[in-house]
């Protein structure tokens, strides 16, 4: 069901009075001055139960709308995982064979072992070029060596990054994030479909569930829809920790599947819908749910993972696109009452959503950042203890 109307709480097992903290906090948030703009929506068992906006949409711009379109920055990973899943379906992609058959340029290395499950997962064995700075560095230098292939910019810096990846340990030993694992899964669609990635996530994802204000490649009908940030916030502007901004033309043009994507909160929330009613919006499938199934189970248990050059844990659980939320949490980037199982997917700058699978809940938390780690981690952001009131909520 689209995240459009409002239900009953009292119907669906949600406290009323916890739902009007919740609310409450959006708007609470804007008018302390630790964000601009907050968005938020909340929906169970297919209901909306909450749907708040509160703040601008740019600096001194109207008010904020659930329909205005967001940069997803790594909430993208979700969606492209889910195209990629489409192809598996069709048998055009396998998820447990080697990355080389796609992509050629990475054979004759030690890298030959590296299976599209890897990719998922982000257990290949490389070190993220954006925790390491390699990225960053490779931005700022100007030094771009010539691609063959016919990308736009963003691409090819990660492609560049990807099709030379640093290896760290050996294959599915350890799992460490890194943009350049769903690049070349964006790539792999390329070569499958023979299009773009933006005309596959817009066929497989976009039009069958309607969703109206999303991209990768932002089309001007959408250009003055998008939310700014301020220069000096996180991501307003390129700076020395990722090279990067969540807005101007090198990531709006950019057909870049690991954080590139925009997409509006009432469109992440009907996407999320489709994968907790199992691979299905009003009467279209996008997924089957045994792909459903795998994008939302840790497919490597008993895996560590490192987040960056020291954050360490015993227990990576990530699945096909999503984390999996296990006893071990990352701090600041969600809730501690949100169920083991649960899965989510946060992205750099303030944007969050998760899938409550036990609970039948799915909840979308947009902010605008103003204070950030150098870890990338949301130090101003209150979507952890969003999530926290909405999970309290829950009584039957």
């Amino acid at each position: 069901m689209s995240a459009t109307g409002t239900a009953a709480s009292e119907d669906l097992g949600m406290a009323d009075e916890r739902l009007d903290v919740a609310r409450a906090m959006v708007h609470d948030h804007v008018a302390s001055g630790r964000a601009p703009s907050v968005a938020a929506i909340v929906m169970r068992r297919g209901e909306v139960l909450l749907a708040e906006a509160a703040g601008v949409q740019r600096p001194g711009g109207p008010e904020l709308t659930l329909d205005h379109t967001w940069a997803l920055a790594s909430a993208t990973k979700p969606i492209t995982a889910a195209v990629l899943m489409s192809l598996v379906e069709e048998g055009r992609v396998g998820i447990y064979e080697p990355v080389i058959e796609h992509l050629p340029e990475l054979a004759g290395s030690t890298h030959d072992d590296v299976l599209v499950h890897h990719l998922f997962t982000h257990t290949a064995g490389w070190e993220s070029p954006l925790f390491s700075g390699r990225m960053a560095a490779f931005i700022a230098s100007g030094d771009l060596p010539p691609l063959t292939l016919d990308r736009d910019l963003l691409s090819h810096i990660f492609l560049t990054l990807a099709f030379d990846p640093i290896r760290f340990c050996e294959v599915g030993e350890v799992m460490a994030y890194a943009n350049v694992n769903y690049e070349l899964i964006s790539e792999i669609i390329r070569r499958t479909t023979g299009d773009t990635l933006q005309a596959a996530m817009q066929a497989r994802i976009f039009d069958p569930l309607g969703m109206d204000h999303s991209a990768l490649i932002v089309p001007d009908s959408l250009l003055d829809n998008t939310v700014r940030r301020a220069p000096d916030l996180p991501f307003g502007e390129a700076d020395d920790t990722t090279g990067l901004a969540l807005q101007g033309e090198l990531v709006e043009q950019a057909d870049a599947g690991g954080a590139g994507g925009f997409a509006s909160p009432r469109d992440l929330a009907t996407f999320a819908q489709a994968l907790l009613d199992g691979g299905i919006h009003d009467g279209s499938r996008i997924l089957a749910p045994s792909s459903v199934r795998a994008m939302t189970t840790n497919q490597i248990p008993g895996t560590p993972a490192v987040f960056g050059p020291d954050a360490t844990v015993a227990e990576g659980s990530w699945g096909y696109g999503f984390s999996v939320i296990c006893e071990q949490r990352w701090p600041w980037f969600g809730g501690g009452l949100v169920p083991m199982g649960s899965v989510t997917h946060p992205g750099a700058g303030g944007v969050n959503y998760w899938i409550d699978l036990e609970h039948q809940i799915v909840g979308v938390f947009f902010e605008i950042l103003t204070e950030m780690s150098d870890m990338l981690e949301p130090i101003s952001g209150l979507s952890h203890r969003f999530q926290d009131v909405i999970t309290g909520a829950v009584v039957e």
